[in-house]
């Protein structure tokens, strides 16, 4: 066959000498930027020829003409196919129309094909819409086709993906459970404003939990996800990691069953840990139930100590005649021959018109007496011998362990000898001038250091090194709020400070807390509602948490940690009761004291008072080096000793 595009409207023509046919192709309504004719041989389809068919460009309707020749060797019977393209041969085909002809053995037969398609608007492309349809997306609007500039303006301008590819368009994603927080896995909306129930942010792993979303930390400890991060339960409730209870136990970290928090949970059994407070080298107070050693302490699992108030008392001890339970069998100086507890001895070497204020032995069987009246003797075995030189009014007194003596005057002053000394003292003026009531010393080396107290409260340091060309000072740290009697302490960071103090017009006692830091900041101890007023004259720390004080009308009081109570009072045989003046302890279990109202020596075994000593001579004050060393001297020169 031969095709000829002949002419771009029906016309008369002459026809050919062999038979043809004049295939007449018809467009409206639009510009074919492609049109084509094919036509295939109905007998063999396989011989098929096809040809472009000219258009007016401006024309969008139009009639064109092709001329089909008779070719040797094909059939008559042809079937004939017209399309047309948009924009080009590779846009989409927007129209088609097919028929079948004979192709006449002389002459010519006219054959019609009409090409239809909506380009309404005349853009250059074709309705979307229909049996074959283009690219326009609205063929109303030239302004709207594929190649148009989209705008953010509510349009698709060109036909592609809404809004998606306008300049300021954005991508939303689907957000059902209205967290704020869209399916990252749902198909997004591309669009220059939000379209309803979606937003800007993606990532939410739970789009049917508004409590699930990506955030900083996990919202709750519940086996889930709840920040998207990839992680279940981590920060802040870090599940399964490792860690250490309140106990010392090794455990992993677990949701507790309100699900709002995290808990350490072990396997591991606690039990219960013991630490030495008193320094006798056995652990006896419970620090509570532990898998480990706690946590700066240096503490053990076995109790070998039945009384953590006194190094004496422990486990295993060895029995002596002192008045207490030193192997904790719950025997008192059991099997021991000669214990006599009332085998106090007297010594009255001293003129009977002394008055004893102040007390301090030292090994060896010597101490020092200081009293009124510039009275000051030094104490060797049974020898009691005066020392001249030393005037002053001596209200308190501490020697170092090899008889280096520490005095304190009711004057402010202090001073300070040893036996061998025959200088004059020499006097040492203190911070005040009120009277030095109690003073505690600590030796480190060749150098002690004392702490004292007067009645206006002032609480003095005074250092002293042996040997050195000159001495400093003694020098202030705090002046508190109180008429202070007694000072006492294990170590210069565990201090405790008694007397009185004023409150409302009456006085009640007080007792202060020395800093633990070295510093120089004193506390004031809670005591309770204690039943009656006056002073505490005396304090003894047992240990760094146990102290026991004693005063006015019978007061004892005993810390235990961090709470003071009250225990029985003393009482006199008449019931009355009386001023405790002084008092020497070695646990909460063994306490002597002497009062205003008798002349005996009292002991405390820790539930009830009762005399150690008979009531023949008036005494001031006591001294000790330990249960089986106790000094006690007071009126007319008099001197007790209880040595089993």
């Amino acid at each position: 066959m031969v095709m000829a595009s002949v002419s771009g409207c029906k016309k008369e023509e002459t026809p050919p000498q062999a038979g043809a046919i004049r295939a007449l192709v018809s467009y409206a309504t639009f510009r074919p930027a492609c049109l084509t004719l094919s036509i295939t041989d109905v007998a063999d389809p396989t011989r098929t020829e096809s040809t472009d068919v000219r258009v007016d460009p401006n024309a969008r309707s139009d009639i064109r003409t092709v001329a089909i020749i008779g070719r040797e060797g094909w059939s008559r019977n042809l079937r004939l196919v017209a399309s047309a393209h948009e924009r080009s041969c590779n846009g989409p085909l927007v129209a088609l129309q097919e028929v079948t002809a004979q192709v006449p053995e002389v002459g010519t037969t006219d054959v019609m094909l009409a090409l239809r398609a909506d380009d309404l608007d005349d853009d250059g492309y074709v309705s979307a819409e229909g049996q074959y349809p283009g690219s326009d997306c609205d063929d109303t609007n030239p302004d709207i086709h594929p190649g148009a500039t989209e705008l953010c303006d509510g349009v698709d301008n060109n036909c592609v993906n809404g809004e998606a590819d306008a300049p300021g368009g954005a991508t939303y994603y689907r957000d059902v459970d209205g967290d704020g927080f869209g399916d990252p896995f749902a198909l997004p909306s591309l669009s220059c404003i939000p379209p309803e129930g979606y937003v800007l942010e993606s990532g939410d792993c739970n789009d049917r939990d508004p409590n699930v979303f990506p955030q900083p930390l996990e919202l709750r400890c519940d086996n889930r996800d709840d920040n998207c991060d990839g992680q279940v339960d981590n920060a802040p409730f870090d599940v399964g990691t490792a860690c250490m209870t309140a106990q010392n136990c090794g455990g992993t970290r677990q949701c507790t069953p309100d699900q709002l928090a995290a808990v350490c949970s072990s396997a591991e059994q606690p039990v219960e840990w013991f630490i030495d407070e008193d320094g006798d080298g056995r652990a006896g107070t419970s620090v509570g139930l532990w898998c480990a050693n706690p946590p700066g302490e240096n503490a053990v699992t076995e109790r070998t100590d039945c009384d953590e108030s006194s190094r004496y008392v422990f486990n295993g001890a060895t029995e002596v005649c002192d008045r207490m339970d030193n192997d904790c069998d719950g025997q008192v100086d059991e099997h021991i021959a000669s214990c006599d507890p009332a085998a106090w001895t007297s010594n009255s070497d001293s003129p009977n018109d002394t008055q004893w204020r102040a007390v301090a032995p030292y090994s060896g069987n010597r101490g020092w007496l200081a009293g009124d009246a510039s009275r000051l003797a030094h104490v060797d075995g049974n020898t009691v011998t005066l020392v001249t030189g030393c005037p002053g009014i001596w209200r308190s007194a501490w020697t170092t362990n090899d008889g280096r003596v520490f005095l304190g005057s009711s004057a402010g002053t202090f001073t300070t000898r040893r036996a061998t000394d025959t200088a004059p003292c020499v006097d040492v003026a203190g911070p005040g001038a009120a009277q030095i009531n109690g003073i505690v010393g600590f030796e480190n080396g060749n150098t002690v250091t004392l702490y004292a107290v007067d009645s206006e409260g002032r609480i003095i340091r005074w250092t002293h090194v042996e040997g050195a060309p000159t001495q400093a000072a003694p020098v202030l740290l705090q002046q508190v709020v109180s008429n202070l009697r007694a000072i006492d302490g294990t170590t210069p960071g565990t201090l405790f400070a008694a007397g009185t103090e004023v409150v409302g017009g009456s006085s009640r006692p007080v007792v202060w807390r020395g800093p633990a830091d070295g510093g120089s900041t004193w506390t004031h101890e809670n005591l309770g509602t204690l039943p009656s007023g006056g002073f505490l004259r005396s304090i003894r720390a047992l240990s760094a948490t146990r102290v026991v004080a004693a005063g006015d009308t019978g007061l004892l009081m005993e810390l235990n940690g961090t709470t003071w109570t009250v225990k029985p009072r003393l009482t006199l045989e008449s019931m009355a009761t009386a001023d405790i003046r002084a008092m020497v302890a070695f646990g909460s279990k063994a306490i002597y004291a002497v009062s205003s109202g008798s002349n005996a020596i009292h002991f405390f075994n820790g539930e009830t008072w009762s005399s150690s000593a008979p009531p023949s001579h008036t005494t001031h004050t006591l001294g000790a080096t330990g249960p089986t060393d106790i000094w006690a001297a007071g009126s007319t020169g008099v001197l007790l000793r209880w040595q089993p």
